[in-house]
């Protein structure tokens, strides 16, 4: 299904891919791209009717330093799963860990063997990615980020990045538009109230505005709802 927005398009079920009867995994953390990924996931699906009987499975890492990054979750799952009543959205499986706030502890070694797990445990046939492509260099550049330990990011040689811009398209439908293609759709589709219940801060106090992760969530709100936030 095709979404389409000032911002750029996305194919969500891309046509090539093969999605029947499938169950797809999603990795949720309470933030905004991938909460909206799950609704443009469930009107997909919702759109194909039950023939393409697909699942989506979330799954989430919960770290006990910034316990706030994923405290939205349960409830965001609550509403798009009364939203979309007729999609089995299951509810997340998750990994619990503690990074004590150091960054060089890298969440991926706790989540990617639950993806392993998931996978070997035949409860998911694939992982869709909710990572977009990022402002361009000199958008970044302009973020106030006093916390440095987590600078520019999403950029060609950021490891997270470069691991998307590898995926096909069907499975990182994100990977051509940047935040305020996603900030975009709350818009448009009248979701701006579940916005305001993501979190993009990894802070433990959350909403820190001294990230990365809040700048480039500015940015994109500020390119959209013209700095009315």
């Amino acid at each position: 299904m095709k979404f389409v927005n000032k911002f750029g398009t996305i194919n969500v079920l891309y046509p090539t891919g093969n999605f029947t009867k499938k169950t797809i995994g999603l990795s949720m953390s309470g933030g905004a791209d991938s909460t909206m990924l799950c609704i443009l996931l469930a009107k997909a699906i919702q759109e194909k009717g039950k023939k393409l009987d697909t699942i989506i499975q979330p799954f989430s890492g919960y770290d006990l330093w910034a316990p706030l990054d994923s405290a939205g979750l349960p409830e965001i799952i609550t509403f798009i799963k009364s939203e979309f009543p007729d999609v089995q959205i299951n509810w997340p499986i998750s990994v619990v860990f503690d990074t004590k706030g150091d960054h060089n502890k890298d969440k991926n070694k706790y989540i990617i063997p639950l993806e392993h797990q998931l996978a070997k445990n035949r409860l998911i046939n694939c992982i869709i990615s909710g990572i977009s492509r990022g402002p361009e260099l000199e958008d970044q550049l302009t973020f106030n980020v006093k916390d440095k330990r987590c600078a520019i990011q999403r950029i060609p040689g950021y490891r997270l990045w470069n691991e998307v811009s590898k995926q096909p398209d069907e499975l990182a439908p994100y990977k051509h538009v940047d935040k305020r293609f996603v900030i975009q759709c709350y818009k448009d589709l009248g979701y701006k109230s579940l916005l305001e219940k993501t979190a993009s801060c990894t802070h433990p106090a959350g909403n820190c505005g001294v990230c990365w992760w809040c700048e480039e969530r500015k940015w994109a709100m500020n390119a959209v709802f013209n700095k009315d936030t």
